[in-house]
């Protein structure tokens, strides 16, 4: 069975989401269907910023994943706290 795979609207919706309760935005580049993700804190200063996430990236779920995962880590390791977040269900996806 073939997993499901995300558009980039998907794995933008998904991305925005994964940094509650600070604020994240992407910017899609339709040439090469990609994106940047970028995070802002409560004082509206830059906390992190990833400048490319390729389709290869993001397509996959569990990949995807596992990138915002490491991202909420670093985060996480600056002493930011975010809220709980896991990677919401996707048909075809088990765990």
């Amino acid at each position: 069975m073939t997993a499901q795979r995300l558009s980039i609207d998907e794995a933008r919706h998904i991305s925005e989401m994964a940094f509650l309760p600070l604020h994240a935005t992407t910017q899609a580049d339709r040439d090469d269907s990609s994106f940047s993700l970028r995070v802002l804190n409560t004082a509206g200063t830059e906390a992190l910023s990833v400048a490319h996430i390729a389709r290869s990236q993001y397509a996959d779920p569990k990949h995807l994943a596992g990138l915002l995962e490491n991202a909420r880590l670093q985060l996480s390791n600056d002493g930011v706290q975010l809220s709980a977040w896991s990677l919401p269900a996707q048909p075809g996806i088990t765990g």
